[in-house]
């Protein structure tokens, strides 16, 4: 043997010890327990939207098969919407009231929502009428595309409001783009 083997095998200048190798095996551990508590939570955290679902791009169809301007507003129980159509263009309102989260119902005998928890009243085209809601009904970008080649034709304005959409069009509510209702008054 030579003296150095020699001097590795009887605790040389080389070798670790026990407490040493005990101590490097548990930060081991916490790195490798630290790493997989990273990945799973950053992978929880990742929104898992499908097509259609809340939050994101919802196709709804063409927009002549949707109610005419004038019909009781359309609710789409999965993206949480009502469709409202009139004169000045159509609106995808939030089906959530703007006081304490309830979802309100529309009263067609009434022709207004009405929020079965407060009493908050809103017109059709989601303007407050009374109750202790704070502000208009909020709504979420609509965006009319071109069946055929998937160009842009129109979109709800940024400040909210109803938008136009050719006859034809095919009609996307964005989920994920919510238009906060302005403070009522």
């Amino acid at each position: 043997m030579t003296a150095s083997a020699d001097a590795a095998l009887n605790g040389g200048a080389n070798s670790i010890t026990r407490r040493e190798f005990l101590n490097y095996a548990w930060l081991a551990t916490i790195g490798v327990v630290t790493a997989e508590f990273a990945v799973v939570t950053y992978v929880f955290a990742l929104p898992r939207l499908g097509p259609g679902a809340f939050g994101g791009s919802v196709p709804v169809g063409n927009v002549d098969a949707l109610p005419v301007i004038g019909a009781d507003p359309l609710g789409f129980a999965k993206a949480k919407f009502w469709w409202v159509l009139n004169d000045e263009g159509a609106r995808a309102i939030y089906k959530v009231c703007t006081h304490l989260g309830c979802i309100y119902k529309w009263k067609t005998d009434q022709n207004k929502f009405i929020c079965p928890c407060h009493g908050s009243q809103f017109t059709r085209e989601g303007l407050f009428i009374q109750g202790p809601a704070p502000r208009h009904l909020d709504s979420f970008v609509i965006r009319a595309v071109d069946p055929s080649t998937g160009l842009e034709l129109s979109r709800t304005p940024e400040e909210g409001g109803p938008v136009e959409i050719p006859s034809g069009a095919q009609v996307i509510i964005e989920t994920g783009m919510k238009i906060i209702g302005a403070p009522r008054g």
